[in-house]
Formats: structure tokens, sequence, C-alpha cells
């Protein structure tokens, strides 16, 4: 029974710093956090990674071919309007870079909505949009019950001789693509029943009453001061920009002395709050 404010804080100010900055160690430090706490939230990694990786692959590689800028050319292609196919260092880093930041927020919000007890937060949610039931039923509830779905298809499976884990990840692509549509569909179809359940019982028909929240446990507070200090730190890195680095027109130095510090200190507070937010198995 995990409160919503710890996680909150923590995978909001994770998300918070990777967009305040473009320094490449910061990057990779806020999607290491991101990973470990997929796996506090007790999501399978690899199944979300491949997931997650598919637009942020795409944004990616897209940059090199709609940019124009940098001055290492690693392929000089022709030039169009829209299209550039002179590709430089410069361009496929940056691409990397936005590639490396919507993955690690993607897996930021997974994490967040595994980690809290749905029913917390959609009754915190409820207090910000009390008269909206679908988007608050969806919105808390999808990515728990793709969980859970996905899991009793996976034992299921498993059951019958067929495992869905296991192997090459593009084996496990494979035998794993076909039946992500019928399990988005399934979730989205229970939020429109649980919404439509919300709105029969009154959900946003009058004055809002709400049982008392039991006081943050021990751990969660720790959690909670450890997200306070990642957000602190994203609105230093807004405000002072102590690790400013440039792509264009060539890549700055990476290795900062004061970006490494950081980013460490990013690393190490994602895996404390992985450990304090860790769901029991």
């Amino acid at each position: 029974m995990r409160a919503p404010l710890p996680a909150l804080l923590v995978a909001g100010g994770l998300a918070a710093i990777a967009f305040s900055t473009d320094q490449p160690l910061l990057l990779a430090a806020v999607l290491a956090a991101s990973i470990l706490l997929v796996r506090a939230g007790g999501m399978p990694p690899r199944a979300l990674l491949v997931v997650a990786a598919a637009p942020a692959l795409f944004l990616a590689l897209l940059n090199p071919i709609a940019g124009a800028n940098g001055n290492v050319i690693l392929l000089d292609g022709p030039h169009w309007t829209v299209i550039d196919l002179q590709i430089t260092v410069e361009e496929v880093a940056y691409g990397l870079a936005i590639g490396a930041r919507l993955l690690a927020v993607t897996l930021l919000v997974a994490a967040f909505l595994a980690l809290v007890d749905a029913d917390r937060l959609q009754a915190a949610a409820g207090r910000v949009v009390p008269r909206s039931a679908l988007t608050v039923a969806i919105a808390t509830r999808l990515v728990p019950v793709l969980g859970r779905d996905a899991r009793a298809v996976a034992e299921a499976a498993r059951l019958r001789g067929i495992p869905l884990t296991g192997g090459r990840p593009r084996e496990v692509v494979r035998r794993t693509a076909p039946l992500l549509v019928p399990l988005v569909a399934s979730s989205l179809e229970r939020g429109l029943d649980q919404a439509e359940a919300m709105t029969a019982r009154g959900y946003g028909a009058g004055p809002l009453t709400h049982l008392a929240e039991r006081g943050l446990a021990p751990a969660e507070r720790a959690a909670a001061a450890v997200g306070a200090g990642l957000v602190a730190l994203a609105v230093g890195l807004v405000v002072a920009d102590p690790v400013r680095y440039a792509y264009y027109p060539r890549l700055a130095r990476v290795t900062d002395p004061v970006a490494l510090a950081l980013a460490l200190a990013v690393l190490a507070a994602g895996a404390a709050a992985s450990r304090l937010l860790r769901r029991p198995a």
C-alpha cells in the first residue's frame, strides 16, 4: 500500500532532471535510475524496454535525417528540402540524447504507476479532476492492469508449453508482439467499465469525501526526502546550469568533473529510492 507522494517526487524529480539538461552523463544516470525504479515496481524491465525503446529509437534515427548541423561528417549524402542525408557525429549524438530522454521518461511514468497503490492514486487524482471518471480510471490503472494481464497470459502460455520469455530479443518480440493489441484493448475496456461504475455511484456529482490517509511509513518519508532532493537538483540545473553542454557545432567535452559528480549522485539517489519503494515480492 504505497502512498503516491514519495514515488511522485522521485519519478517527477528524475523526469525534471532529464528535461533540465543535455549533459550525456546526467541523461545516462537518469535512464539507469528509471530502470532501477521499474525493477522495484515489479515490472519486467526487459519487456518494458522493448516496448518503450521503439519511439525512442525512432526519434534517435529521425534527428540525423531531419537535422543539418555538426562538423564531423559520417555520411555525406544528398540534401533535399526536408530530408538531409548528410549525417554528422553531432546529429547522431543529439538524436541519442533525445531518445534516451524519451525512454527514461516513459519508464519513469510506468514505474510510478507500478510503485503506488492504484486506489490511493485514484483518490488523489479525483480531487484534482473530480468530474473526469474515465480519464482518472484509465490514467491510474492502465499500466498496473496491463502488468497483471501480461503476467497472467505469460503464465497461461508457459503452462501450455509456449514460453513467451527467454531466448534472443528478436524471438521475444516475435512471440509477444501479437499480444500487445489485445492486452491494451482489454485494459482500456476495464477502464471504461470502471469509469461507468464510478459515474453510476455519483463520482463527481457532489461534495468530495474520502477516507483519512494514513501517515507515511519511515521508508516512504525517506523516499520522499530523496525525491525532494532530486527536484531541488532539477531546479538548480534550470537556474544555475552548472553543467551546460553543447552538441553543435562540435561536441563538448563529456567528462566534466561536476557533471560526473552530479550523475553519480542521481544514480545513487535512484538506487536508494528504488530500494525504499520496492514492492514486496
